[in-house]
């Protein structure tokens, strides 16, 4: 291993450019979210999807299923729950039916409240609140599988026109979708988890990769400060990507300045 730069008492090596790093991180967000107007961020594909979506299940006269994951208030949830609100309205507007299944872990059961409210809200915005029925946001289990069947029962019994799933669904995904697809749903799913995102793929009219999924909640909630973390990891990839051709230039120039820049 190369020798850093230079070493700070108290500092192990290799952890003071990360420190550094998380620092300027912390302070881009502040700037971010207190220059008094929201960064810019590109309309994500998957909307359109979306809206695709609500809109082929009102002309067939089928619900529309939607879910936030089944994970507690984490970073793929939030994004997740943005995004129900905004399916929530388009469902209201067009007097489309919604349901939403809930549940799926014990960290799941703070999450449904926050949900519930997040539909109520949407329909009263619609001037549709005479039309929301909590019925329609069933729990079903706090263990994952007991939470499949009944997801998978629910798309067996009302044959939705769409199913539209969010936020942090793991294993349990490809079973949900496959019966999605047997129904005959156009299904919307964001991928997560790095090991479902082939099978998705294949199994999903569309889907959202990665990132694209909180930048879609992002982008809907208008939220400064989950905009302006988006923001700084883009400028973070960049500074990435100047690293590794900088990197590679020096190193076939004969230098290991950025190797030992990054073990400092």
């Amino acid at each position: 291993m190369s020798s850093p730069l230079f070493t700070i008492p108290g500092i192990i090596e290799g952890r003071f450019l990360g420190l550094l790093l998380n620092v300027i991180l912390v302070l881009l967000v502040i700037y971010y979210m207190r220059a008094g107007r929201l960064p810019y961020m590109r309309r994500v594909a998957g909307l359109d999807a979306i809206e695709e979506a609500v809109g082929r299940s009102a002309e067939m006269g089928r619900p529309v299923v939607c879910s936030y994951g089944i994970g507690g208030f984490d970073y793929w949830t939030v994004a997740a729950l943005a995004v129900l609100g905004y399916v929530a309205r388009l469902c209201a507007r067009t007097g489309t039916r919604l349901i939403v299944p809930t549940g799926g872990s014990d960290s799941s059961l703070i999450v449904r409240p926050v949900a519930v409210e997040t539909v109520r809200t949407a329909y009263l915005l619609e001037g549709k609140e005479e039309e929301f029925d909590d019925k329609d946001l069933p729990f079903l289990s706090g263990q994952q599988y007991a939470y499949t069947g009944g997801y998978i029962g629910i798309l067996q019994r009302a044959r939705p026109g769409a199913v539209i799933m969010l936020g942090s669904h793991y294993s349990e995904a490809m079973n949900i979708t496959e019966t999605a697809n047997a129904v005959g749903a156009l299904t919307i799913t964001t991928g997560c988890y790095a090991s479902n995102l082939a099978c998705l793929a294949c199994a999903s009219d569309y889907i959202l990769i990665g990132e694209e999924g909180t930048a879609a909640g992002a982008y809907l909630s208008e939220d400064p400060a989950q905009r302006a973390s988006f923001r700084a990891q883009d400028i973070y990839k960049w500074i990435a990507l100047a690293f590794l051709i900088l990197g590679l230039i020096a190193i076939n120039a004969g230098s290991d300045f950025f190797v030992r820049l990054l073990a400092t």
